[in-house]
């Protein structure tokens, strides 16, 4: 009896020894490491321009509309973080156009990246929002001109041109923001997590909970 039940246990163990291993050594593969936070495929696409440091621990992902009010108020605090933790976040640009001339300044800032100048190119249509982007009485054609200043060839500027060049980039990033669930601009992610609210205090709490957990 005794005999019969040792056996029995034995194949039991067996059997679970097996189970274990085919779970972890199918094919010979080891078991694969979590994604890193952030690392939603959706999230961030080989073309995106990063500002800050491009290996940094946290990543902030803005879905942001170049001719968005909000987004303008926004830009100046998103800087002021990026000083604030210098090294220790970086911001992934991504478009979601919504406005009237939205594709038009996003394939512009696309230009400008391709010269090394899209920092400089973001900060000035922002700074310069109120006459190209007035809804009421918008001026797109104004836009080569602001991005010549800062050395962006203005016959690289041709809004034709620009779209062939750029528009299914920008069109990637609205498929993924549509299907990530954005609905306004600017949305943010920090490490993954989409924030409910925006503004400074928003931002900087969902960084510090992010290196707490480092």
């Amino acid at each position: 009896m005794n005999n019969k039940k040792f056996l029995i246990g034995a194949v039991v163990f067996f059997a679970l020894v097996a189970v274990f291993f085919s779970m972890f050594a199918k094919k010979g593969e080891a078991p694969k490491p979590a994604a890193a936070p952030g690392a939603n495929e959706k999230l961030v696409k080989f073309h995106n321009a990063i500002k800050g440091n491009a290996g940094a621990p946290i990543t902030i992902v803005e879905f942001l509309d170049p001719e968005c009010e909000a987004c303008r108020v926004l830009h100046p605090i998103v800087n002021q973080l990026l000083k604030e933790y210098d090294g220790k976040i970086r911001v992934v640009i991504r478009y979601m156009p919504f406005h009237q001339n939205s594709m038009f300044a996003a394939t512009a800032l696309e230009e400008a990246k391709e010269h090394g100048k899209f920092d400089q190119a973001l900060d000035n249509l922002f700074e310069n929002q109120p006459e190209w982007g007035d809804h009421h009485n918008p001026r797109p054609e104004l836009i080569p001109g602001y991005l010549e200043k800062i050395g962006v060839p203005k016959e690289a500027l041709n809004k034709e041109a620009l779209l062939q060049k750029h528009g299914a980039k920008i069109e990637l990033d609205k498929k993924d923001g549509e299907e990530l669930g954005v609905r306004a601009t600017p949305t943010f992610f920090v490490n993954g997590k989409v924030l409910s609210q925006i503004g400074y205090e928003p931002l900087k709490a969902a960084i510090e909970a992010e290196l707490k957990g480092l």
